[in-house]
């Protein structure tokens, strides 16, 4: 690796071109569309943010063949931010089968969906983001008014019944037949 600006600036060798800057001319990759893709994991390193925290580098390839990349904040002074990269993680930990990941090593190879969204910068131009991880099988996360959440809390008010229900017949006392149940 080397500094690029140093040896463009630095070389009065060659001219620089007038009215040409550098950035305009990088390649440009292309955006993923917005929305819910599945994505392998290539790539999960533990890097050193500039604050002093930890965050996990993914590096992400759609089935499309497509690169994506992602931080996820496991150690910074905001708790909004761990919590969330908190809750990145457990979602690709659940959407392949596992309750948590001991080492990013595990990481690798693991199939999620994965919510993109496009981030504008003024500065850096349009780039993707990834919002949300998830394995459901319609590919989103359960949020208060989707169906999957709506079953689930079917079935925790089922179960609420149930329980109810129980409580009341113990609470009734024997009912005078010789079967105890």
């Amino acid at each position: 690796m080397g500094n690029l600006t140093s040896i463009i600036n630095n070389n009065q060798q060659y001219v620089q071109p007038t009215g040409v800057n550098y950035a305009d001319t990088a390649p440009k990759r292309n955006l993923v569309s917005p929305g819910w893709h599945w994505v392998t994991i290539e790539e999960a390193i533990i890097r050193d943010s500039k604050a002093g925290g930890k965050y996990v580098w993914l590096k992400l390839r759609t089935d499309d063949g497509d690169v994506l990349f992602d931080r996820v904040n496991v150690l910074c002074e905001s708790q909004a931010a761990v919590e969330i990269g908190m809750r990145s993680l457990s979602a690709i930990a659940k959407a392949n089968g596992r309750e948590r990941f001991d080492d990013t090593s595990e990481m690798i190879g693991c199939r999620v969906s994965a919510r993109v969204a496009i981030r504008h910068s003024d500065t850096y131009g349009d780039d993707n983001e990834v919002k949300a991880y998830s394995g459901n099988k319609d590919n989103k996360p359960a949020r208060a008014g989707s169906k999957s959440f709506n079953d689930l809390r079917q079935v925790i008010r089922g179960n609420e019944n149930r329980n109810q229900q129980a409580n009341f017949r113990s609470a009734e006392g024997p009912t005078g037949d010789e079967i105890p149940f």
